[in-house]
């Protein structure tokens, strides 16, 4: 399977884990205690876009644009504690929980996918944050977060229009790196200095390194008996020719001793 479908799978799979987990959570009360106020004015909305597409309501009036406006900025304002345990979510996997398994979260393990750095460095923390950051839109949903706060009703729907084009844009570029670029590194890949590769291919690798380790290791204990052989030979030729030479003068003293004589 190539690399860049992989990846789409993993982070799908990701992002289902992850809503599984969340979507409890945030309709507890306890917890998120706006959620009825949230689905009333979201169910409202919902209904004033269909009535608006039926053509039951005339889209063009001042009246329309305002109640879509004050509802937009009601939905958001209702949503800051879903928002939030969705950014915490995030973080805590896709930084945290990947920044402890070396690269790796549940999608990616069980396509064999890794997140390494793309020179070669070890990774740290702030290189999973940065990426985050842009794949899984947290930066757009801070912002939106603080506009509920900072700004006005038409001022927060403007933005959150702008913030829905970029979100759609951003991740536009992301898929289309992600395939079509040979390294399969997309917009985050590039800002936070990664890149992904398949853990099959250093398994690969690894098991490539095991003959060529043991055939050096064999050719290291061949070329040391060749040198004990060599350095046996050595030995023994200069006790031959320390011998030789002894008997020479051997000789030497024997036939001094019969001219004396």
């Amino acid at each position: 399977m190539d690399t860049s479908l992989k990846r789409i799978i993993a982070y799908l799979i990701d992002i289902l884990i992850v809503s599984i987990v969340v979507t409890p959570f945030i309709n507890i009360k306890a917890i998120n205690p706006y959620i009825d106020d949230y689905n009333t004015y979201y169910e409202e909305y919902t209904e004033l876009i269909e009535d608006a597409n039926n053509g039951d309501i005339d889209t063009n009036s001042d009246e329309y644009k305002d109640k879509v406006i004050d509802l937009n900025y009601k939905i958001a304002e209702y949503k800051v504690v879903n928002s939030s345990i969705s950014v915490v979510s995030l973080i805590i996997y896709f930084v945290i929980i990947q920044y402890f398994l070396k690269g790796q979260t549940i999608g990616k393990k069980i396509l064999k996918l890794r997140i390494v750095s793309n020179k070669d460095k070890e990774l740290n923390i702030g290189n999973y944050f940065v990426r985050s950051l842009i794949l899984n839109n947290i930066i757009f949903s801070i912002i939106l977060i603080g506009g509920v706060y900072l700004l006005g009703k038409t001022s927060y729907y403007n933005l959150s229009m702008v913030i829905s084009y970029l979100q759609l844009l951003v991740m536009s570029i992301i898929i289309l790196m992600v395939v079509l670029r040979r390294d399969n590194r997309g917009l985050h890949d590039f800002v936070a200095g990664t890149k992904v590769i398949s853990t099959e291919v250093i398994n690969e690798e690894e098991v490539k390194e095991i003959p060529s380790k043991k055939e050096e290791k064999e050719t290291i204990e061949v070329e040391v008996k060749e040198e004990k052989k060599e350095a046996t030979k050595n030995s023994n030729s200069k006790t031959k020719t320390k011998t030789a030479s002894n008997k020479k003068k051997s000789i030497r003293s024997k036939n001094s001793s019969s001219n004396k004589n």
